[in-house]
């Protein structure tokens, strides 16, 4: 008896839905994908030791968070995100300087969070010694960049597939075809316009680079139902080549960033725009393409394998680094209270 695509368990699934047929298609809990959860380190504040002390409401969406793990690290990552997003919202309420402002957006807030952080990139988080060994400690900064380095490729080739996919809309819409028949816009994911316009610099290395060559690769239709873009690539393999290119580049970027000092200008504005380009394409874009329902869900797709669930892992984990920052910032932890976040970094290698 043939074995049945991925495909056809989804419709069987879905039409007559059993829980338990739902996890067999899931790693099982003993993987050793997820042997670093028990090594996980959660936030234990000394000041939490006061029940009133704990953020309520992000406490309520951590607890769930919490519950997701290990087997299904990109719902706990939506679920994080929601205490992530309570959080940067009562950073920005509570500041005086913010006290004229009318209105609440997301990105006010994400961008007042990041502006407290980047104010914050040097100080030093405390880290363990043995007995009678000099003190240690590493940088808010450092913190960031070791995460970053042990981050999956699949993360950075999530955020390198979408610019690239947009370049070649770009692309066909200004050679290959008359204006009456281009592909439009709002097909694009709004990701890749936030991307263009807010990193540019990194845009313009990618689309110089790799961007034509990439597009040379598809013949881009709308779907008959106009909803979806196909891109019609033939070399699949060699698409996935430049994808990887591009994802190198975005991690360079990331880990080693050029920031405009004094007149010499740099890829990035300011420190605080550098961490823009880590919180906004590796976890917000990520947030919203699952929140919005524009992509599938990550661990119930049909390409769905164990690296997907690594990828969603470390997203888990660098939401929860910056999700802890932003406690820091409102106060709410202290540097010493940080040290667990910096275990948790090397969890996912």
């Amino acid at each position: 008896m043939p074995q049945k695509t991925r495909l056809e368990i989804l419709a069987e699934l879905v039409t007559g839905y059993s829980a338990a047929r739902h996890e067999k298609q899931m790693l099982p809990i003993g993987h050793p994908r997820f042997a670093w959860h028990a090594r996980f380190r959660r936030l234990n504040p000394a000041s939490w030791a006061t029940p009133a002390a704990i953020p309520y409401v992000a406490a309520t969406s951590l607890l769930d968070a919490y519950w997701q793990l290990p087997r299904r690290p990109d719902l706990a990552f939506n679920s994080l995100w929601s205490a992530t997003n309570n959080s940067y919202n009562d950073l920005f309420l509570a500041s005086p300087q913010n006290a004229a402002s009318e209105k609440l957006t997301d990105k006010m807030s994400i961008d007042f969070s990041l502006e407290e952080v980047a104010a914050r990139l040097n100080l030093m988080v405390p880290i363990s010694s043995p007995a009678g060994a000099p003190a240690q400690g590493i940088s808010i900064r450092d913190l960031i960049k070791k995460y970053l380095k042990n981050a999956h490729d699949r993360n950075f080739h999530f955020i390198a597939q979408y610019i690239l996919r947009g370049i070649a809309v770009d692309d066909h819409n200004a050679n290959k075809v008359p204006p009456n028949a281009a592909i439009r816009k709002i097909l694009v994911p709004a990701s890749y316009a936030s991307f263009k316009k807010e990193f540019g610099k990194v845009h313009a290395k990618i689309e110089n680079l790799l961007g034509g060559k990439f597009a040379s690769l598809c013949t881009i239709t709308e779907s008959a139902c106009g909803t979806e873009l196909n891109f019609g690539i033939q070399d699949s393999k060699k698409a996935r080549g430049i994808v990887h290119q591009a994802s190198i580049l975005l991690r360079q970027e990331a880990l080693n960033p050029s920031i405009t000092n004094g007149g010499v200008a740099g890829t990035f504005k300011s420190e605080e725009h550098w961490l823009s380009f880590l919180v906004r394409p590796l976890l917000y874009a990520s947030r919203n393409n699952a929140a919005h329902g524009n992509v599938a869900s990550r661990l119930n797709s049909l390409s769905a394998s164990a690296n997907s669930v690594t990828a969603a892992t470390w997203t888990f984990l660098f939401c929860y680094l910056y999700f802890s920052l932003i406690l820091l910032c409102q106060g709410k932890i202290t540097l010493t209270d940080l040290e667990p976040l910096y275990e948790n970094a090397d969890l996912i290698q």
